[in-house]
């Protein structure tokens, strides 16, 4: 079933322009080009109206109809149809932005443009979505923006914008999502100090979203330093088979028991690397010889 918008309910049908049929429908723009040496200014202004041109009566097609449109996004995005859906949502925009759900179509076609691997689309939309200045949609797009530049590898720039989502989201589930991605943004960017002061506040908010703070808590239980992880597993005895299969290969590798869930783990790990390039290296090392490797955080 398609979702109810996340704004008001309330329909507005918008039109597109109408034109009414040139009377000299045979004229081309290319008739005056070829003419403009010959005649004078005040003779082509007098033809221009007669091409369509200054909004003159050459006949363009109607605009769609909003709800119709909007509910064939809204299908193909249940359907995972990424890039349907996020042509519909731009299409609707184009045609009627200023319905009351055109921000939100913006917001959405900026999602599936993500979702679909269109990055250029994505932002694009994202960040009119945000200069429209809806306070409603602004948090969500600059969300979208923060995971869009995460998956690209850029944490420094996601950890902005999931900053920026926290200090203008205005309800406290989308604080608190935007506060646990800002620190786990930070974490990954190697600013392990930086990142407590989000993950913190995220916790501080267990009352209302205890997920999010259970998770913030998990995170400021990370050690300080970037290591790679080759497995997990619920038995110790499998953990340590596996780490003396990496130190047979003159790698250095430990089990850490992680009791943060309700069942623990014996996570392997290889290494304490204070920047991210330094941990890659290690997991390329790793992979190497047929080893999983994981860089964490």
């Amino acid at each position: 079933m398609p979702r109810k918008s996340i704004l008001t309910r309330e329909k507005r049908r918008t039109q597109g322009p109408r034109l009414e049929e040139g009377r000299l429908g045979v004229l081309r723009l290319e008739g005056i080009e070829r003419a403009a040496s010959r005649l004078p200014l005040f003779a082509l202004l007098a033809l221009l109206p007669l091409c369509g041109c200054f909004g003159g009566p050459e006949k363009i097609a109607d605009a769609p109809d909003a709800d119709s449109l909007w509910e064939q996004a809204e299908v193909a995005r249940v359907s995972g149809r990424h890039d349907e859906a996020a042509t519909l949502y731009a299409t609707f925009h184009r045609y009627h932005h200023r319905d009351e759900r055109a921000a939100e179509a913006l917001l959405d076609a900026g999602t599936e443009y993500r979702r679909a691997g269109s990055i250029r689309q994505a932002r694009d939309h994202l960040v009119t979505a945000i200069q429209r200045g809806d306070a409603r949609i602004t948090p969500h797009a600059c969300m979208q923006l923060g995971y869009l530049e995460r998956a690209e590898g850029n944490y420094a720039a996601a950890a902005m914008r999931f900053g920026e989502a926290a200090r203008v989201a205005t309800d406290v589930e989308t604080r608190a999502d935007a506060l646990l991605e800002q620190g786990h943004s930070l974490q990954r960017a190697g600013a392990f100090a930086e990142a407590r002061r989000p993950l913190t506040a995220c916790a501080e908010l267990a009352d209302i979203a205890p997920r999010h703070a259970k998770e913030a808590r998990d995170a400021l239980r990370q050690p300080p330093y970037f290591t790679v992880q080759v497995g997990a597993f619920q038995e110790r005895k499998h953990a340590d088979a596996l780490a003396l299969r990496i130190s047979a290969a003159k790698i250095s590798a430990r089990v850490l028991e992680d009791a943060s869930g309700a069942v623990p783990l014996y996570r392997v790990i290889s290494g304490e690397f204070p920047r991210r390039p330094e941990a890659k290296a290690r997991a390329t090392k790793l992979e190497s010889l047929g080893f999983d490797a994981l860089i964490k955080p």
